[in-house]
């Protein structure tokens, strides 16, 4: 249970749209917004975790296209982010490039749009729109939970992934407040490698499974 737990921990904290959304909203609102994109990754998580143990593999037998459809769908959904994601790094953020570094520091701006709200609306799509994560939960997630048989069992497991999961994405959201808070982060072209990164995974993985 332990090998279960570390490889899944390893997994998680590989670089890849989540953690890429994790560090933009972090970047951009602060620890607290981080925090908030890596709950709403773990819900995406938690969301794929139950369709595979109740038997998505069973529908996309009955409907093999849907391997197919789901991942572009998620590609243009990554595209779509990417795309918004470098329209928000091109708007002027103020006259005084000073206040360019307050950006990346939780504010009352932060706090009074809703921008907890945004963040974890963004952690949750950006994982459920993964392309690769239909091929993760239905090969690698479905195995790892074979191991265990009774309901009790696969239960407890899956709770306790979750945890470690939500833990993984909040550490690494820590990790990347202090990426953000060195020199080379505040060079302004940076802002706009998040998005530049989203579009070039989503269409990587469109034209791979064309």
């Amino acid at each position: 249970m332990l090998a279960d737990f570390l490889s899944w921990a390893l997994v998680m904290a590989m670089p890849g749209p989540d953690i890429i959304s994790i560090g933009l909203q972090t970047s951009r609102y602060g620890l607290r917004a981080g925090f908030w994109t890596a709950l709403g990754a773990a819900l995406g998580v938690a969301v794929w975790s139950v369709l595979s143990l109740v038997g998505i593999e069973a529908l996309l037998v009955a409907v093999p296209t849907l391997r197919v459809v789901l991942p572009m769908v998620g590609c243009v959904v990554l595209v779509i982010l990417g795309v918004l994601a470098l329209r928000d790094a091109a708007r002027p953020a103020s006259n005084h490039s000073d206040q360019v570094v307050a950006e990346s520091i939780p504010s009352a701006r932060s706090l009074g749009t809703g921008a907890w709200a945004k963040s974890l609306r963004l952690g949750f799509v950006t994982n459920i729109s993964n392309p690769k994560a239909l091929v993760f939960f239905t090969s690698f997630f479905t195995q790892m939970m074979s191991h265990y048989t009774e309901f009790s069992q696969k239960s407890l497991v899956l709770g306790l992934l979750l945890v470690v999961t939500l833990l993984v994405f909040l550490m690494m959201s820590v990790l990347l407040k202090a990426a953000v808070n060195s020199p080379l982060a505040r060079i302004p072209s940076v802002r706009f490698l998040p998005g530049i990164v989203f579009i070039s995974i989503g269409v990587f993985y469109f034209f791979e499974l064309v």
